[in-house]
């Protein structure tokens, strides 16, 4: 796709946000800015549509096929694509104009669900629209992504803007599910799915009209290959970069080892002796201590203690963890997994960190792999520790994730910024087949 004409001075173009005076951030200032409230309210009108119609659908699904494994194969849907969107489609954050393709994302979104409710669609049928719309979402958190720091303040804004909507990400896990099981008491789970489509059409009106029109970050996009192509030269390119190589990775084996209790939330229910819905309880632990980390240090802290805080913050994940050797009964479980929780402040000082330290051309791909990445680790992890407590004890496997986790907090710690090595000079343009290096002009959602 060409990119598009920038646009002229006037209204509609981009407002470069002011930074933010001194160490901190507040919330007004971070939502000060037109264009990054339009992004948060597209986000949580999206994301309650998206929670309320994963119910709806794994409910539907069951009630159509008697099947466990069907039924969970709606949230396993949900990982997937990661693998596949976030790597081989990475370069649209720079391909393809931001408003236009966030729009036009949200309209496919609704388009599939909307055919998921066709009468006397199969099964089948609904779950492969299910993975083509999985394969939209790491598009669109990719091109949100790139914006965002577009659409912030710099510094200390950037990051309380991240925890905002990682705050509605978490929020969501809190109360949306059970929000979604009430409204399937009034509707249909058609009538759910309806509702999640119009919540994707609702999201693209808002962006089309409160989004300032860019053009395509890569000047020369007609000139780079195919998509698939350019996605994955940037993707070497970015994994080259031995200090953005490392957060990612450090990201990516944190977020895969602290899902263990959540992956295994119903058997350790029943392990201890609880109903099933004592799962439920379980699952708003870490989410829960996500909120509480989020508010505190991204928006108290300053970006120094941010910093100094990801390693003791990751290490506090990972302590509760190994505490569960002990088979905890529910109330002090969901203590350790609110304990949990609240080490998820190591992201705050991650998002920053890898702004910094990302040379300006590699930016919206690094961004783009950091959330397709975070978000498939944590499918991949579901997976592992949910096969690892088929052949060991539950009071094995959540422990071991915990020593795993630390070991991987320890390894893979990033570097401060003060000892880092100089990044090297940008070499000779690149070839034809990778993207050229150009300045750049949200959830899953999460």
């Amino acid at each position: 796709m060409p990119p598009a004409t920038p646009p002229s001075p006037g209204a509609d173009s981009p407002v470069v946000p002011p930074a933010v005076p001194g160490g901190r951030a507040s919330y007004g200032q971070v939502l000060a800015g037109r264009e990054f409230r339009v992004i948060f309210a597209a986000d949580v009108v999206s994301m309650l549509g998206t929670v309320v119609a994963a119910v709806a659908l794994t409910v539907l699904v069951y009630q159509r096929t008697g099947s466990p494994a069907l039924a969970a194969s709606v949230m396993a849907l949900a990982f997937l694509p990661y693998l596949f969107g976030g790597v081989l489609a990475g370069a649209a954050a720079d391909r393809l104009p931001a408003r236009r393709a966030l729009v036009a994302c949200d309209l496919a979104s609704a388009a599939l669900v909307a055919a998921m409710t066709i009468p006397g669609i199969p099964v089948a049928g609904m779950l492969v629209l299910l993975f083509g719309n999985g394969l939209i979402a790491p598009v669109y958190q990719g091109i949100r992504s790139a914006l965002l720091p577009d659409v912030l303040p710099p510094g200390p804004g950037y990051v309380l803007g991240r925890a905002l909507m990682r705050m509605v990400a978490q929020s969501a896990q809190i109360a949306g599910y059970g929000v979604g099981g009430a409204l399937l008491a009034v509707l249909s789970p058609r009538g759910a799915l309806t509702l999640d489509a119009l919540s994707y059409a609702a999201s693209a009106v808002l962006l089309r009209a409160g989004l300032a029109a860019r053009s395509a970050r890569a000047a020369r996009a007609r000139e780079t290959g195919s998509m698939a192509r350019d996605s994955l030269a940037g993707a070497r390119r970015t994994l080259a970069h031995r200090e953005i190589r490392r957060i990612l990775l450090f990201g990516g084996f944190v977020a895969a080892c602290a899902i263990a209790p959540e992956a295994l939330a119903a058997p350790y229910a029943a392990y201890i002796g609880q109903p099933a819905r004592a799962a439920g309880f379980l699952l708003m632990g870490i989410p829960a201590g996500t909120v509480v980390a989020d508010v505190i240090v991204a928006r108290l802290l300053p970006v120094r203690l941010q910093r100094r805080m990801i390693v003791p913050a990751g290490l506090l994940v990972f302590g509760p963890l190994i505490a569960f050797a002990a088979s905890p009964r529910l109330g002090p479980a969901v203590a350790l997994l609110v304990t949990s929780g609240l080490g998820s402040a190591w992201a705050a000082g991650l998002d920053g960190l890898l702004i910094d330290v990302t040379p300006l051309p590699l930016r919206g791909r690094a961004l783009a792999l950091q959330g397709a990445g975070l978000m498939f680790t944590q499918g991949a992890g579901f997976a592992l520790w949910g096969i690892a407590a088929q052949y060991a004890p539950l009071i094995a496997v959540i422990p071991a994730a915990g020593v795993a986790g630390g070991v991987a907090v320890v390894t893979l710690r990033p570097r401060r910024p003060g000892s880092r090595p100089r990044a090297p000079e940008p070499g000779p343009a690149p070839a034809r087949g990778t993207a050229p290096s150009q300045c750049p002009a949200s959830t899953g959602t999460g």
